[in-house]
């Protein structure tokens, strides 16, 4: 078996082996059309690791590149009917997770079932916290964000500060495996972070840009700029909210504890620790994510996706 990175000229023969393996339920429709595949190969926006036999095409691993922050995103694993078909999806998980850790920093998945995160576990993935479906109100549909990081790679990751955010013992089980931090490095000092591709909307003093997602009802604040950001992040929460936007997501930077805990007191929720998640020069910085609208954890819970949460949910808690 050979593997190796898909170029866009490959996209017609890729695309045809996409819809002979999914339907119409397929999340990725666009990887049906083979110029937009290429398109899509041509700009770097996805990776896919392509397992070959001679001749045979055998499997394709899809994952998203999120250049902002030099992150890989591993997807769908689609292999064709085989007697070696575990092997196969095994070994292109393991390419976009060596692909994600030596060219990016970062590889990470989202699982959403007790054998998924059991064979990322056993593959050397840390649970990072859990990822809310967007726009539901049904914990039980969450999916756990698994992680790789290199900490000693191209961007250093830098020592985190020690408060409230970092002591929790969910951030003190991750952070204790990551030996290699650069230390006295100053953290950001403006929050949140994220990719600036939204659009604006004036509110008080300053501006936000958030992402709008309206397909799951929710949205990414990714910079919260002006003299009050968290009275910013307030009031258009409220009036998102207002017009029937579900859920509000951001992510904070470590270093920001009160402005952590004055988010909180307005109404968000941790819902993981992510370790040198935002990348600004030679450095990575540990940030946290918080989500406005976040469905109840059930304190009694019965799926392994429920008591993951509840768990997670309890060990977050600064």
């Amino acid at each position: 078996m050979r593997l190796s990175l898909a170029r866009p000229d490959q996209a017609p023969r890729l695309s045809q082996f996409y819809r002979s393996i999914h339907g119409p339920e397929f999340a990725h429709q666009e990887l049906f059309k083979a110029e937009t595949l290429a398109q899509l190969l041509n700009d770097g926006e996805i990776a896919i690791v392509v397992a070959t036999h001679e001749r045979e095409l055998l499997g394709c691993g899809l994952a998203f590149v999120r250049s902002w922050n030099q992150s890989l995103e591993i997807s769908t694993l689609s292999v064709a009917a085989h007697p070696r078909r575990g092997e196969i999806a095994k070994a292109l998980f393991e390419a976009l997770r060596r692909l994600g850790i030596k060219s990016y920093g970062i590889a990470f998945f989202r699982a959403s079932t007790e054998s998924s995160f059991r064979r990322g576990r056993d593959m050397g993935a840390t649970c990072w916290g859990y990822r809310p479906a967007p726009g539901s109100q049904d914990i039980d549909q969450a999916e756990l964000l698994m992680g790789f990081i290199n900490p000693a790679g191209q961007h250093r990751r830098a020592e985190p500060p020690h408060n409230a955010l970092t002591s929790t013992p969910f951030a003190m089980r991750i952070i204790d495996l990551l030996e290699e931090a650069e230390r006295n490095v100053p953290y950001p000092k403006s929050f949140p972070v994220g990719c600036p591709r939204g659009t604006g909307a004036p509110v008080i003093s300053g501006r936000i840009w958030p992402t709008y997602h309206s397909r799951g009802n929710y949205i990414y604040i990714e910079n919260a700029a002006g003299a009050f950001p968290v009275e910013i992040i307030k009031e258009f929460t409220e009036k998102v909210r207002k017009k029937g936007v579900r859920d509000v997501r951001l992510t904070l930077p470590v270093n920001h504890e009160q402005a952590y805990h004055e988010l909180c007191a307005i109404g968000f929720r941790t819902v993981a620790y992510l370790p040198g998640w935002y990348l600004r020069g030679p450095n990575r910085f540990d940030c946290v994510e918080l989500v406005f609208g976040a469905p109840p954890v059930n304190h009694a819970p019965t799926t392994f996706v429920e008591r993951a949460v509840a768990k997670i949910h309890r060990d977050l808690r600064a």
